[in-house]
């Protein structure tokens, strides 16, 4: 059989069907539509919300079979979307870097690249591929994408490397203290050290902080200039 529609993930920002008009629904199953190949046939804009009972009927699918596809559809966009901050938050503060800089720092993260690869050209797709994904409204509102998005996290590394613990900081001054005070005694305790970085969201702080000192570098460079 073929379908003429393709799931796209799960939406909890649009409750209404555009199928049958049916509103207040806890939510909806985003699709696009497809070719007579079956291939994507369309843009963001092109993207339709059905109830899970209207998406069962122009899938022609059991309304079970289309929850589960539209949870795991929306799994895989979570990762993408996860995968993306992660790539943000590493080579956007290094967009306007020298480019043995962003040689240094790509190739340090991709130890064997394709011969022939530019390391500038391909933190500019790497880049451009990631912020594609967090702007397409798919299944809710566009993503935190800019370097003016990045919030600050404290973050203990342990004396191997390792992250032991990731918070972000907060706004009020005294909670700052505290903060920093008792990620310093477990630093102590662990003999390892603390770390304030710029990112997307907890696992890039990470990730950022476990990079090379010139990563971090560039890191404070783009937040201090984000907010001069």
């Amino acid at each position: 059989m073929h379908y003429w529609w393709k799931i796209k993930g799960i939406s909890d920002d649009r409750t209404q069907c555009d199928c049958c008009g049916l509103s207040g629904l806890k939510r909806t199953v985003a699709l696009m539509p497809l070719d007579a190949d079956g291939n994507e046939n369309g843009t963001a804009e092109d993207v339709v919300h059905y109830g899970t009972s209207c998406a069962a009927k122009a899938l022609g699918w059991r309304q079970g079979k289309v929850t589960s596809a539209a949870l795991t559809a929306q799994h895989r966009r979570n990762e993408l979307d996860h995968y993306a901050r992660r790539i943000i938050s590493i080579y956007a503060p290094i967009e306007s870097a020298p480019a043995a800089v962003q040689a240094r720092i790509f190739l340090q993260r991709n130890r064997y690249p394709r011969p022939g690869v530019s390391p500038t050209k391909e933190v500019a797709k790497l880049l451009a591929e990631a912020r594609a994904q967090l702007s397409a409204p798919l299944t809710g509102p566009a993503r935190p994408a800019r370097i003016e998005d990045f919030q600050r996290f404290t973050v203990v590394v342990s004396r191997s490397g390792s992250v032991d613990g990731v918070q972000r900081v907060p706004d009020e001054e005294d909670k700052r203290q505290e903060q920093a005070t008792a990620a310093q005694r477990r630093a102590a305790q662990i003999s390892g050290s603390v770390l304030v970085v710029a990112a997307l969201d907890v696992v890039s702080a990470g990730d950022v902080a476990i990079a090379d000192e010139v990563t971090r570098e560039w890191n404070e460079k783009a937040w201090q200039a984000a907010h001069a």
